[in-house]
Parts: C-alpha cells; structure tokens; sequence
C-alpha cells in the first residue's frame, strides 16, 4: 500500500485523509470514536458566490467601465503622479497608490472571515465496547482511492472502507463486522457554522433511505424575487434496517437495527444545478445500485479508473519521504482537479474539496494568479494530461468576460490581460502558458487551432493596443503596471515582461504551426524582440539581480518570487544561459529565497527555478526548509498552519480553520518533476538537477566551524533513482534509472512520432547505443550526437531506448517498478526539519508525543519570524545517573536557539532530589516512592519515580505565566496519574487508566502570582499507581 496511515493515533479535521471523483468528494477522520466524513460537492460549495445567483445569471453582466472607481486614463495618470523614486526616499505600496482607504492604513483588520456552504457530514459510530480498542487504524491507499478504517477489541473486529464513486456522485461505505451491533448508528448532519445561514430539514423516508435538504441564498441575490438555491443528500443502507432516534437537531440519529456483517451505506447528493427534481433523482440514483452485487461493480469500475490513473507515470527516490508526497499530493490534484464537474469555470479553486470547516480565511475559488496556476504545473510532465484539461476549459469559460473588460475598460480588441484585477497584466499571459503546454505535450493540434490558438491571438492584440512605444529607447513598455500583490503602481515588471513576451511568440509560432496568417506572426514576433529590457539593478547583498518591476527597489521584500518568471515557468534563463544571465538568475534566486514570505506557492517555485538553474541541493533544501519544515502537515497535504509555523497572513485573525491548499500540492509534484526530468526547451535532460548531498558553499561562509551542523542541514545524495512515464515536450513519455550516481539507461515511447533531442545522460567517454523496438527484438539504429546532444527521429507510437555499451546486453533488462504495488513503509515516515522539530507523514501512537516534546523545545515560525522556546526547567525523573547513563540525542535533539544558544541540559530527579530552599527544586517527601528503570520505550521514558500515595514536587519560579508539560507512564504496568496545582484552579486528569506501554504527554498552563513556589501533586486512583518520567517548564513571560 502506498498511501498515509494512522495507528492507534486519532485523527481531526485539520488532519484527515482527502478523497475524490474530481468534483465530488471529502475528508475521512477518526477521533473519539466516531468516524466522520465531511463532504464537499463544488455544486453546492461554490453557490455561495455572487456569479451563480439569479440575480447575476439573469442580469446584463458585470459593467467593467470603471476600476478602482477611475476610468483608466485616470489610472495611468494616479501611476504618474504617485510615483516615488525609492532610492530617495519612501514610496507607495500599489494598494496605497490606488486607494487612500487601504488596509495599511486603517486601525485594524477587520473581524470575520470566510465561509461556504458545507454538503454536510457522514457520522459512523462504533459501539462502546470499542471505545477502548486493542488496535485501530486509518488508512489512506491512494493506488485505490479508498480510506479504510478498522477497529479491534479481543475478538471483535470492525472495518469501514470508503470511496468515492467515479462513475456518479455516489460516497460508497462498505462495513464489515464480526457481529451486527458493532456499529449501532449512523448520523447525517449539516453541523452550525460561523456565517453559515442555511436552512437544513432532516427526514425518514422509510426504514433505509434518509435524506436532508440544504437551502440558502448565494451571495448578493435578490431575495424578493428568487427562492434560495437546494440541494440533497440522500442515503441508503443496503444489509440493514434504520429508525431516526433523538440526538442533536443539527443531526438525523440514525440507530440501525438486523444489521448483517456486511453492509453498505449509499450516499448520493443531487443540486438544482443539475436539475429542479431533486427528490425524485436523489431516488432514482439509489434505486439502481440496490443490492451488494450493483455495488461491487461501482467498486471494481472505481479501481479500473485509479489502476489506468497511476499506471501512467511513477518515480523512485531515495528519500521516502519526498517519493510519497509526490504520489499523496498527485493523488489530491487528481480527487479535486473540478474534472468532470459543472462548474468548470472554478477548476480546483484555492483549496480543492478540502475546506471541510469553516470559517476559513480565504473561501475556495479560482484565483488569477499562482494560486491557482501552481495547483496545474506538474500534470504535464508527471502525464496527466486529462487532468489539466480542467485548467484550459476553466480558463476559456472566462474569455468573453475577459474581451468585454478589454473594450469597456479599455477600448481595447481582444482579452483584457488583466481580467479581472485591473493591471495586474500578467495574469492572461501567465495563464496562456498553460494551453502552449498543453499543446507541446500532447501536440494535439485540434486543440491548439480550436481552443488555444483563438485565446493567444486575442490576448496579443489585446497587448499590440496596451504597449507603448518608448521614443527615446525604441522600445515598448508595460505601463501602468502591478507585479502580484507587491511594490508599487508601477512600470515594466519582470513578471509582466517576461509573461507578455512569452505570449507574443506562443501566439507567433502557433499561428505558423497552423498556417495563420504571416502579418500576424511578424508583428507579434517583432513586438515580443522590441520589449524594453528586464529591470536590474546591484544589490548590496546578492550582486546583479533582476529587480521585481523598474520601479521598485532592489531588495525589496516579496510576498510572490514573480521576478524569478523568466527561470521558472517560461525557462528563458536557465543552466545553460549565458554565464553573465545565469548569473544573474542565480543571484535572483538567492534574493527571493532569502527575501519572499513563507507560504503556500513560495517553495515550490523557488524550488523549481534552482532545479532549471540546476542547483539540485538548493531545491531540496527550499522545499524542505520552506514548505514541508513548515506547512506539511501528517495527512501529507500542506496548509497555512501547523503546530510549527503560521502564514504571515493568518497572525492577526480571529480564530479560523486553515484549510489545506492546492497550489502546495502541485508545487510540491512540480518541484520533484523539475529535479528528475526537463524538457521546457524542446530538448529531453534526464536527472538535470540531482541532490548530491553537499551542503551549498554559501550556506557555510562566515560561520563558526562548531555552528554548521546545527545551522546547515545536511541532506541526502540522491545516487539511486529512477522514473517511467514521466512526458516531455514533443509527447514523449521518458522512464530513465540512475544507479550510484550514473545514468544507467533512458527509453523513450513517441505518441507524436516527432524527432526527439536529448542531453547525452552518460559519460563522454561512453559509446551510446539507441535501439528501436520492431516486434519482440530490438534493433539498432542511426543517431546524431552533436554538443552534447543526441537526436534520432522516431515514430509514432514507437519505442526507442538509449544506454552505453557493456552496460546492459538488451532493453528488456531495463524494469523500472515504481508503482508502489507490494511497497512496504514503516509509518510514520519522520523528518528532522531544520529547526529540529519532527514532521510526520502520518502518525502512532507516539506521534503526539514527540511533537509536543518538539513544541516545548524547538522553534516556531510566526511568518518568516523564528521564534524560540524558553525552558525554565527540563527534569528527567528516575533512577541515580550513575545507575543509569542517557544520551538523550535521540529522543530529543539538543536545543540550540536561533542565535546559539545552548539549551538547558536535563536536570535528574531521584529519590535523593528532597527539596531544599538551597537547591529550589525536589520532593517535600520521598517517603513511599520508588524509581524503577524498564529500559524502554526510549530514554525520557523508560525510567520514572511513581507510588500510591500522594506525592508533591517543589519548583522555585519568578512572578510569571509559564507552560507544563509532562509525560507519564510505564512501560510494563498499568498507571493512573492525576497532577494538581496546589493552590491553583488547574488539576490534569487522565482519560482512562493507562495500560502498559501507554504514555500520557500533554501541557498545562501555570499562573504565577508572585516569586515563590509552584507545588505540583501527584496522585493515583484506588488500586492503581502513579508515574511520572518528565516534566519541561517552559516561561511565556515573567513579572506579568
């Protein structure tokens, strides 16, 4: 199974295990015993806003004659009169440009936050008796698209496994158990949410078939005259009987009865974008698959979609770690991708089928720029092309949007470029990328005349009317102009040049594929080579840089690396540049890695652009030290918080549930892709961009010998790889495997029967053989080798591989198994980030455990401010240290503040450790206690004090408000410990008796109010004992 587990872990919101059909889908978790299954249909989510209400569908459309309440002759004079040179002094933000009333310059941000409309919940719950299980699991395998659930007590044994369908929208729930009444009840809900205003009714239509009917208005309606848009959710149960018991009135109890082993729940949800009817289509959709039989066949027809699914492309990587985001986060775009939906026009939106509770800060949707291009990057090289298509129809669903802007606003033929956020003239452009790659991956040129060659061409005059032509330089110019969500009103930004010159000559060489006519392609040709050039400037810190637009200053913080477009995506500079520009790339690079905020699309773009500049090491490191150190959580999705960073944007909220979010997930594929396969210029490069497990000179300059290994994290050599699948430009699916550091082979299948340029892989000493394959046998065959490269033609549909000689005899000793069948992983998979702490792909029972130690001990991100933790005491209860001698390295890495300073060393507590106003720490009695070391689980807790009577522990502290945090347990016994602060309001109990081998690790708050002595009880309950192995007293703030 490939795939992320749970183990005797329970699992929440913000954690739980994602599934799809593309439009139509969920989240499954586990937590106090109740299995619950959020979902999430794009119908019903995006009908909050104002474009799918009545009022807007049956209106004239948006008027684009004025933006930002000026026409744009008033703009581009604002643009003129508010610019600043900013070498000489302050200069406006673009926001402040426009708007006397932007957000910087308020008071404060206002309240609230954002909320769509849940489709509701799917509640199991399990019986008492197994409440208190020997085993649970819950388990995601993406190869079948399945999450599993199963709980065990003695010899009862009860399993749940859901889908959803491909072939309907049908949420598939098959249980099976060892007796009928393991799972008593189920439940459907639309639970109460902050600025939720949706009316819910609940009802029984007979002993198997419920249902709830959802209804609200969409934002901006007009009420008066429109009734409010409905949806249902319907279940079935087939293998069992069902009688509505009390419960919450947000909720319809269902308490099941004659319950076989096997059975299945049937859900289904209808909406009026599909049609009025919905009762009686919510009806006739279970009518059909009425039995088990009915069921299994929409089982089998959902595992022949995801075998077809992953059989198309698969990698292998030595860090396991990065190999399974790859396929969890593949896996994810593909669930939520918005295929197969109507509301083509959202794609994935900003969160795909992931916003499952709310209110959340942003609300799904597509945005127009990063946020939802980034989510699309990798389908085309990791071959999924039918993925992708949910972009390109997106898109072109706003095209007469876009042209209405163009002559409203502008008085302008063709695609207003910056639809829908005035200036921002990048997005149309950046966005055109996508359909040229659609194209030169698939060189399908039905879609290039019918769908993207039309758009490129109405884009281009949009931009022949907005350039102007600078008299003096004899060259066009960008203006006014915004570069994404930064710097000021401005001209010429990298972005926007690199982006419209890279639109001018898609549309000049499509138009020359398909014959258009030639007055257009030179004009466009000309245009793109008489762009005014990239705006640069020295930075007293990273040396010739492309400045983010001409307008701003260099070293500029950014909040997007846009100046880095002309690395990544468009890859007009690159390794192999001039030595001059790919200097400059370079030093770009290391600004905007050292100078852009920590987020969701930041690390994978950077990432990306070190692979095209072949800086393997630098890749790696951004996307562990800027995205997963921070952002990944245990479900192997990324989101603006976790236990180790907030996103700069999130600091000052109100409280609010973060979401995961799509643009990580493609630029974490993405990212991964760029490293082991490039095609972008036509020419194939297998391996460009390899980690070889040095760390990068720059990182060390400067430092103290003793400091580099605990503020320069070393990373693995990637000497064995391999991939099979994975598509290049020109439709050439490449496999290629490196082993100890050398590229062994490289086979190639043509779909476009197009010649094909690759990199000589090998060394130069090597004699490369390239054979086709005729029938069963291979043959050789003729090729050029030419600086560096090698060339054949090929045809399509052929199969042609490449190697040295003496390495393999024949093709068919070239196997590459990537995928993930029979693949065996010890979870949770763990990586040490570079502040030390540890993040998890998934999770076991000691999971929490290690992170709450890590919370107490490592750094915390609060945007990109690292933050340290202050330990006023570490204690390590147990046996006499000379009894017992402790490397605690691996259980806890030493702490080291973000300056260097050494933590605090762990401080021994015996049974000799009686408190003393000398010593200001220790037991008032040590009567009746006992230290016992059990040699494991690890070194913090294989040794404890504990007894059966009460027992209190002293501990000098400043006036000050400080955090406990405690482990308890034993690992042969059973243990009972309850901990109260004497004096105080705070007692911690434990939720059951601990068995043996179980720990209790969990966090209390002290309120000190005055300089004295905190006094911490321990005690038991009757028949049992208490233990205790650590404490760690952290200070928030003294004299307060």
């Amino acid at each position: 199974m490939r795939g992320v587990i749970f183990e005797n872990a329970p699992s929440s919101w913000n954690e739980a295990l994602p599934i799809g059909n593309g439009h139509f889908g969920g989240m499954v978790y586990f937590e106090d015993n109740k299995l619950t299954l959020a979902l999430n249909h794009y119908e019903v989510y995006y009908q909050k806003l104002h474009r799918y209400s009545k009022k807007y569908r049956n209106g004239e459309g948006p008027d684009f004659t004025l933006q930002h309440g000026r026409t744009f002759d008033e703009l581009k004079k604002l643009a003129e009169e508010r610019y600043r040179d900013p070498e000489q002094g302050p200069f406006y933000l673009y926001g402040d440009a426009i708007s006397p009333n932007s957000m910087y310059r308020k008071y404060g941000k206002p309240s609230g936050g954002s909320s769509h409309y849940p489709t509701g919940e799917l509640h199991l719950f399990p019986s008492k008796e197994l409440s208190d299980p020997d085993h649970y699991s819950l388990s995601l395998d993406i190869e079948k698209a399945v999450v599993q659930l199963n709980v065990g007590k003695n010899e009862d044994k009860l399993g749940v496994s859901t889908i959803i369908a491909q072939n309907g929208d049908y949420v598939i729930t098959t249980i099976s158990q060892t007796n009928g009444a393991l799972l008593p009840s189920v439940a459907l809900t639309v639970p109460r949410r902050r600025y939720v205003d949706m009316q819910v009714t609940y009802h029984q239509l007979d002993d198997t078939t419920f249902y709830y009917e959802g209804a609200f208005y969409p934002d901006g309606e007009a009420k008066e005259r429109y009734d409010p848009f409905s949806f249902i959710v319907m279940m079935r149960i087939i293998g069992a009987k069902g009688s509505v018991v009390a419960g919450p009135d947000d909720s319809l109890q269902i308490a099941l009865r004659d319950a076989e082993a096997n059975l299945t729940l049937l859900t289904t949800v209808v909406t009026e974008e599909e049609t009025k009817e919905l009762l009686s289509t919510a009806l006739m959709r279970l009518t059909k698959p009425a039995s088990h039989v009915d069921v299994a066949d929409m089982v089998e027809h959902h595992q022949t979609h995801w075998r077809s699914f992953w059989s198309r492309s698969s990698i292998t990587l030595p860090d396991k770690m990065m190999e399974d985001l790859w396929y969890i986060n593949l896996y994810a775009i593909a669930c939520s991708s918005g295929k197969g939906g109507r509301m083509r026009e959202q794609a994935c939106g900003l969160n795909g089928l992931w916003d499952i509770k709310q209110p959340t800060k942003w609300g799904s949707m597509w945005y127009w720029d990063v946020n939802i291009q980034a989510a699309f990057w990798p389908l085309y090289t990791a071959n999924r092309l039918e993925v992708a298509e949910a972009f390109n129809e997106g898109l072109l669903s706003y095209v007469q949007l876009a042209e209405r802007m163009s002559q409203q606003f502008y008085g302008l033929e063709g695609v207003a470029g910056d639809y829908p956020h005035a200036l921002y003239v990048s997005i149309w452009p950046w966005c055109a990328q996508f359909l040229w790659d659609y194209y030169r991956y698939s060189m399908d040129v039905d879609f290039l005349r019918e769908k993207a060659y039309p758009l490129f061409r109405q884009a281009a005059k949009f931009f022949e009317g907005y350039l102007q032509l600078n008299e003096s330089s004899g060259r066009y110019e960008i203006f006014p102009d915004i570069s994404p969500e930064q710097g000021p009103l401005t001209r010429n930004s990298t972005c926007s040049l690199a982006a419209v010159k890279y639109l001018l000559k898609i549309a000049s060489d499509a138009g020359e594929l398909l014959g258009e006519a030639e007055e257009d392609r030179l004009r466009w040709r000309t245009l793109a080579d008489s762009l005014t050039e990239y705006p640069t400037a020295v930075s007293k810190s990273y040396g010739d840089v492309f400045l983010d637009s001409e307008w701003a200053p260099a070293d500029m913080h950014l909040r997007h690396p846009s100046l880095i477009m002309p690395i990544y995506p468009i890859g007009e500079i690159d390794k192999n540049s001039e030595a001059h520009l790919r200097k400059r790339g370079e030093n770009t690079l290391g600004y905007a890695a050292n100078q852009t905020e920590y987020g969701m699309f930041q690390f994978g773009w950077l990432s990306c652009a070190a692979s095209r500049l072949g800086k393997g090491n630098t890749a790696l490191r951004l996307l562990y030290e800027q995205g997963i150190d921070l952002s990944l959580r245990c479900n192997g999705l990324f989101a603006e918080e976790t236990e180790r960073w907030m996103n700069y944007c999130n600091i000052t909220n109100e409280p609010l549930y973060h979401p995961h979010m799509m643009e990580a997930s493609g630029e974490m594929v993405a990212a991964v892709n760029e490293m082991l396969l490039q095609s972008y210029d036509g020419v194939i490069e297998v391996f460009p961009a390899l980690p070889d497990g040095k760390p990068e000179p720059e990182l060390t300059m400067g430092l103290y010998e003793h400091e580099v290994d605990w503020k320069v994290k070393r990373y693995e050599k990637w000497s064995d790889c391999s991939f099979r699948g994975l598509l290049a430009v020109g439709a050439f699916e490449v496999s290629a495997e490196l082993k100890n550091g050398r590229t062994a082979w490289v086979t190639i299948q043509s779909k476009a029967g197009k010649r094909v340029v690759i990199r000589n892989p090998f060394h130069v000493s090597d004699e490369v053989i390239v054979v086709r394959k005729e029938g069963q046998s291979w043959s050789r065959m003729d090729h050029v080798e030419e600086e560096g490269r090698i060339s054949f033609k090929t045809e399509k549909n052929g199969e042609y591989a490449i190697y040295p000689r003496g390495e393999f005899s024949t093709p068919e000793l070239f196997v590459v198994d990537s995928s993930g069948r029979g693949v065996k992983r010890d979870y949770p998979i763990v990586h040490e980030a570079h502040t030390h702490r540890r993040v998890f792909l998934g999770k076991n029972q000691d999971t929490q455990h290690a992170r709450l130690l890590d919370h107490f001990t490592f750094d915390y991100y609060s945007g990109n401010t690292r933050e340290s933790r202050l330990a006023a005491y570490r204690m390590d209860f147990g046996v006499e240290p000379h009894r017992l001698e402790k490397d605690y390295t691996n259980v806890l890495p030493r702490q080291v503040h973000v300056d260097g300073v050494l933590g605090q060393a762990f401080r021994k507590v015996t049974l000799d450790s009686v408190f003393k106003p000398y010593t200001g720490i220790g037991w008032e009695c040590a009567e009746d206690l006992g230290a016992m070391d059990r040699e494991g689980p690890d070194e913090l807790r294989r040794d404890f004090i504990g007894g059966k009577r009460e027992a209190t522990f002293v501990v000098e502290l400043p006036k000050g408000r400080y955090d406990l945090l405690f482990v308890s347990g034993d690992q042969e016994e059973p243990s009972y410990t309850e901990i109260e602060i004497v004096g105080g309001t705070t007692t911690w109990k434990p939720e059951k008796m601990l068995k043996a081998g179980e720990f209790a690790t969990d966090m209390m708050p002290i309120t000190q109010r005055s300089d004295g002595y905190l006094r911490l009880r321990f005690r038991t309950c009757e028949g049992s004992q208490w233990r205790m192995n650590a404490l760690i007293i952290n200070k928030n703030y003294t004299y307060l």
